[in-house]
């Protein structure tokens, strides 16, 4: 509307100065016939009344007054003077004889001209300036009703459109709320706003689907990993109690009891604290927390458990300059110290565990590498679930949650954790900054 507002506005300027171009030369060439002759006046009167017999069908105006305003000739009986320009309406012209002919116009656009012994006017219909009006307007009456019926039927047809990918999405959540989390809502090849919001409950259903696998996985290493412990604390219990009574017996079989229950109580303890390190509940204790010193306070800290199983643990930072990551100190001190020491206790004797820090400020590299058996490459992934554990460890003390909380811990800090060959050995690498090795 603002579009054909404005065509109205200048094309109606535009006739309405080409009409007065014409106008100009129309009072210009009856000025001219008068010349500089003493009967001048006489031949601009037969002049203008020669064009004022014709003048009905082209809606020319002509009056031809003396200096007293005493009508002389033309087609219009009398006229107030004016200066320039003016429109006046047909019904305030007094017309000479029967204007019969219907009219496109509503008004003459005319001036008055000074001659030698009068005046003369000179005008014309704005009969173009309305038809061209009447044509913008026709035009701008059917271009909103196509652009009605167009909006209507768009709006219709991306109605439908979104309201089938809505139920598409109703379907697929109504199947994940029935179970079945393998369901995905579908994307479409325009990246709108719908298929934006399809990606975010996609990746939704993505975190979901693990954390019920995880929640499934938990819930069947803990049944499979306390089912012992259990069976053995009610056999041990069973012969204290068929066995002949003894105190020191009893007393065994109580501190053996218990030691197994700390082990439970250990083991659900490291539970709870993953899913707290998972939830992000820990983000508002975050500091800056210096990667160099905190490093070399852990390697000063468990140097000594490392002497007595004869390994050579050590710090090295290859010069790099202290680097610094936000986070929760005591949560790094413990993913750094559960590596360190998973590889103090699974190395065999004279063993060297190197601690190094590389990167740059904003994206610090921290490795722990040891000449131990390592991890067999299939195992990699499984080590970093809950309570897992490798056959060869199952004899050793342990829970099995070391690895799940160092990863837990390395997510909390937008941080990755990979485990690579360091023929011999295992290389355990935390990267900050959210970039996986193979960047």
């Amino acid at each position: 509307m603002l579009i054909f507002a404005i065509l109205y506005f200048v094309i109606s300027q535009q006739l309405s100065s080409h009409l007065k171009a014409h106008i100009d030369e129309v009072r210009k060439t009856l000025v001219d016939v008068q010349g500089e002759e003493s009967d001048g006046f006489q031949e601009l009167a037969a002049m203008v009344a020669r064009r004022a017999l014709i003048a009905e069908s082209d809606e020319d105006i002509y009056l031809l007054t003396d200096e007293a305003g005493k009508y002389i000739s033309g087609n219009v009986r009398s006229m107030e003077r004016f200066d320039g320009f003016r429109t006046i309406p047909w019904k305030d012209l007094n017309l000479v004889g029967h204007w019969a002919s219907p009219r496109a116009s509503d008004a003459v656009i005319g001036t008055w001209t000074p001659v030698k012994g009068g005046y003369l006017f000179v005008g014309d219909g704005n009969g173009d300036i309305k038809d061209a009006q009447r044509l913008l307007l026709s035009g701008l009456l059917l271009g909103i009703c196509l652009s009605i019926v167009c909006a209507l039927l768009g709006g219709y047809l991306l109605g439908l459109k979104a309201q089938r990918r809505v139920e598409e999405m109703e379907h697929v959540l109504d199947a994940v709320a029935s179970g079945d989390f393998h369901r995905r809502v579908p994307r479409n090849a325009i990246s709108d706003d719908i298929d934006h919001v399809a990606a975010l409950i996609n990746a939704m259903l993505d975190r979901l689907q693990k954390l019920i696998g995880n929640l499934k996985q938990v819930s069947v290493d803990i049944a499979h990993d306390l089912r012992t412990p259990i069976s053995r604390m009610r056999q041990k219990l069973e012969i204290v109690r068929s066995g002949p009574d003894s105190i020191a017996v009893y007393k065994e079989a109580v501190d053996a009891s218990l030691d197994e229950i700390d082990n439970i109580a250990d083991t659900f303890e490291a539970l709870l604290r993953i899913s707290e390190i998972e939830a992000g509940a820990r983000r508002t204790k975050f500091v800056e927390v210096e990667l160099k010193s905190l490093l070399a306070n852990i390697v000063d800290a468990l140097e000594a458990v490392a002497e007595e199983r004869r390994h050579n643990l050590r710090l090295c930072s290859n010069g790099a300059s202290p680097a610094s990551v936000r986070g929760d100190r005591r949560l790094l001190n413990q993913l750094f110290i559960n590596l360190i020491e998973n590889a103090i206790i699974h190395c065999p004797d004279r063993a060297n565990i190197e601690v190094e820090i590389s990167g740059d400020l904003k994206h610090p590299i921290v490795r722990v590498k040891d000449t131990g058996p390592g991890i067999p490459t299939e195992e990699r992934e499984k080590v970093f679930r809950r309570l897992y554990r490798l056959e060869k460890s199952r004899t050793t003390r342990g829970s099995g949650l070391g690895l799940s909380l160092v990863a837990a811990i390395a997510a909390l800090h937008d941080a990755t954790v990979t485990l690579a060959d360091n023929n011999p050995g295992l290389i355990a690498e935390v990267r900050f900054g959210g970039h996986s090795a193979e960047d």
